[in-house]
Order: structure tokens, then C-alpha cells, then sequence
């Protein structure tokens, strides 16, 4: 059975996740046309205060950074293959519509990831009401509205993640691990953001390994040997097609500038809010304001206490995910999606990637991980036998999600006035001056 026939073998659920994909779709189209118009029609006033090298996307939001409209020299060791992307995307945009051509695009794409979601909890359960939950759970969520405009890597990265958790299941279901699939997505997750290289090889080696067994041992390092094979490959295209531009020629000043400058030491004392910006502001929309008008940042307010209720939903979600870790912890499944949260836990935390920036925001890093919360809290109430115990807690869920949604429907609307009115008060101060 090919991986496309798994996921399409039911013509019933096609049709629901095509239902998924559209009605998400024109969800983050609607959410986020607002914005793009207000950048639109204030063209002449954002730009005399663009941090982003005149990009068109002028609006710093989460410290995320418009990424995809910087051409084919956008290269890095963060990013290493990025620019095959970035400099289509750059050429493309410039004559469809600049930030709505990428709201459409990215708009596609995180309805595909709600889609992936969808099937991958399908394919784990007997009924259709927990998969469609947690995957219009996820639709709704802070991140996957705020990224399907702002034009940065992450919805991208976010894709071809959830893919590769998807193409595994289906792996242990076929009981096969292909070489060359395989490898071929350790070069996509490396290619995008290389850090995602280590999580996707963690999860690959947890989905083959259950015993001591030379054969499958070699056909690992088989797809790490093809995979560094392949980087090589790609790396010559790249400095031939690029004019020698390529991420091995400032790997050094990428991690200076990309990587070492953002680490810091966690203090509990200052960086307590982590857990906040890493997991719970992502999926609901947290207070915003103009932190630094020199790059004009606009980024979570740590200033205003979170509501009652996203101490509840937030901290809930991570019941679940971790009540779902600890009972499927014998499971190769489990141990797959939690290798993503180890990592952020690795990254963010311990090493402290981002806290020497913290109070420009974490937000933006929740694209590595964030889906494994919600495949994590959904596995556990399919695996839930005690039916009553089952419907309190799938009703739970849907009480937090319509929560959630009002949520960040509010607050995407009150972002947008925090942003004019941010804009306007930076005006007058300027006049003033």
C-alpha cells in the first residue's frame, strides 16, 4: 500500500478533510485580510519605519521576520536551503499582489496542516468526532492564524513536519521504512531549518527501533549516509545556481548572528513566561503591544496579567498532552511526537535559544512543536475506554475550543487596532520632535 492510498482510503473522510481544508482556507483568509489591507493602504506610513530592508510586509510581529521576500541570498546555516524557496517566492510575489499572494499561500497551507492533523488522528480511531475536534482545534489556534499571513518560514517548516510525523505512521503501519522517502524528508526539515534535522532523526529512530536488530540499525545509518549525500548535492546546485552563495560559505557568521546571539541563561525568576509564549499564547491570542518603536516591535504584553480562562484552556491542553505522554509511553507513537517537545524543551530552555531576546517574544518558535500537543491530548481520549469519562471530556474540549476561538477572534481584531494605534502615536511623537 503506497502512503497515498493510506491516507486517502476512505472517501468519506476525504471529504471531510476537504471540508477542513476549504473552511479553514477562507477562515484565515477572512481573519487576516484586515491586516493586509491596513499595510496596504498605509504604505507611505509604514515605510518610513520598515525594520525589514523595504520589504513589503513592513509590520514586526512576534519577531517573526518576512523571510520569504528576501530573495535568493537568503541563505544561512539556520536556514540552508531556504533560498530555492525565498527566491521564487521574492520573484513571484512582486507581480501577484505582494502579501496577499503569500496569505494565500500560506493560507493553503496551514489548512493542509489542519487536513494532516485530521488524518493523522483518523487513522488512529473507529470515529470521526475526536479527529475533527482536535484538528478545528488546531485550525483555530493563535499560530496557525497569525502565520498564514505573515510571510516567514514557519508555516512552511510547520508543514513539512507534520508531514513527516504522518509519513511515519504510516511506516509502522506498512511495517516498512523506505530509504529514500526517508531521506528525502530529513533533507526537506534540514533544508528549511536545519535544528529540525535532530527532532526528525530522533523520531525516525524511535519508529524503527523496538529491539537489537543489526539489519534495521543499518538501514538507519543508510538514510543518515544518503541524507548527508544528498546535502552535498544540493549544496553544489546551490553555489552553481546562486553564483556561489550558499549556506556553507558563512555558516560561521550564521550561527553568530542567527544563532549564539539569541542564547541565553534561564532564570526562572525573569523567563517564567516562557511556558506562555512557548505553548499557551499560541494557541490563544495573548494581549499586544509596541514594545521597541526603534524597530517597532509589536510583541506580547508580559505587562498585563493573562485572563482566568487561558490559565485554564492553556495548562489544560497540557494535562492532556502530558496525560497522553504518560499513557502511551511503551509506544513508538508517543515517544515520536514527544521527541518534538523534548527538543523545544532542549533548545529553549536548557541551551536557551531565544532568551536572550525573550521580550521580543517566543512565540514565533511554536511551529516546531506546537501539533504535538494536540496529537498528544487527542491520541489519549481516543484511547479513553470509559465511555462517560469520554464524553465529559470531549465536551471539555469543545468548550475550550469555542472558547478559544472567541478569544482569538478578539484579539486578532484588538491587534489590529493596537497596531494603528501604535503606528499613529509613533507619528505624532516623530512630528513632535
Amino acid at each position: 500500500m503506497s502512503f497515498w492510498s493510506y491516507i486517502l482510503q476512505n472517501k468519506s473522510d476525504n471529504k471531510k478533510a476537504i471540508s477542513l481544508f476549504f473552511s479553514f482556507f477562507i477562515f484565515y483568509l477572512l481573519m487576516n485580510y484586515p491586516i493586509i489591507s491596513y499595510m496596504k493602504n498605509n504604505i507611505a506610513d509604514l515605510a518610513v519605519y520598515n525594520p525589514f530592508y523595504g520589504a513589503p510586509f513592513m509590520l514586526n510581529l512576534f519577531n517573526f521576520d518576512p523571510s520569504m521576500y528576501y530573495g535568493s541570498s537568503n541563505t544561512s546555516i539556520i536556514h540552508p536551503f531556504i533560498n530555492f524557496m525565498t527566491g521564487s517566492f521574492t520573484y513571484i510575489a512582486k507581480y501577484l499582489f505582494d502579501n496577499l499572494f503569500f496569505s494565500v499561500i500560506q493560507s493553503a497551507i496551514n489548512a493542509l496542516s489542519v487536513v494532516m492533523i485530521y488524518y493523522y488522528l483518523r487513522r488512529s480511531d473507529t470515529n470521526n468526532i475526536i479527529p475533527m475536534l482536535f484538528a478545528a482545534f488546531f485550525g483555530i489556534s493563535s499560530y496557525s492564524i497569525f502565520t498564514a499571513f505573515i510571510p516567514d518560514s514557519y508555516p512552511y517548516v510547520q508543514f513539512v513536519i507534520i508531514f513527516s510525523v504522518l509519513y511515519l505512521q504510516y511506516s509502522r503501519v506498512v511495517e516498512k521504512t523506505a530509504v529514500l522517502p526517508n531521506a528525502s524528508l530529513a533533507l526537506i526539515n534540514f533544508g528549511l531549518t536545519s535544528t529540525n534535522i535532530v527532532p526528525f532523526f530522533g523520531s525516525l529512530f524511535f519508529n524503527m527501533f523496538e529491539r537489537r536488530d543489526k539489519k534495521t540499525f543499518k538501514r538507519f545509518i543508510k538514510i543518515v549516509i544518503i541524507f548527508l549525500l544528498m546535502v552535498v548535492g544540493v549544496t553544489l546546485i546551490q553555489l552553481l545556481t546562486f553564483n556561489g552563495n550558499s549556506w556553507i560559505n558563512n555558516w560561521i557568521k550564521g550561527l553568530s548572528s542567527g544563532g549564539f546571539s539569541y542564547t541565553g541563561v534561564f532564570m526562572f525568576s525573569e523567563h517564567w513566561k516562557a511556558i506562555y509564549m512557548l505553548v499557551i499564547s499560541p494557541i490563544l491570542t495573548p494581549d499586544i503591544t509596541m514594545l521597541d518603536p526603534g524597530i517597532v516591535a509589536i510583541v506580547t504584553d508580559l505587562s498585563r496579567p493573562y485572563p482566568f480562562y487561558v490559565h485554564i484552556i492553556g495548562f489544560g491542553m497540557i494535562l492532556l498532552a502530558l496525560v497522553g505522554f504518560i499513557k502511551g509511553i511503551k509506544s513508538k507513537e508517543t515517544w515520536i511526537l514527544a521527541s518534538y517537545i523534548l527538543f523545544a524543551i532542549l533548545l529553549h530552555i536548557i541551551v536557551g535559544f531565544g532568551l536572550a531576546v525573550f521580550k521580543y517574544d517566543l512565540y514565533l518558535y511554536a511551529g516546531h512543536f506546537i501539533f504535538a500537543f494536540f496529537l498528544l491530548g487527542g491520541r489519549f481520549l481516543i484511547q479513553v475506554k470509559h465511555n462517560l469519562l469520554k464524553k465529559v471530556l470531549v465536551a471539555v474540549v469543545i468548550l475550550f475550543a469555542l472558547m478559544t476561538l472567541t478569544n482569538n477572534i478578539i484579539k486578532h481584531v484588538e491587534a489590529l487596532n493596537t497596531i494603528e494605534q501604535s503606528y499613529i502615536e509613533l507619528k505624532n511623537d516623530n512630528a513632535i520632535e
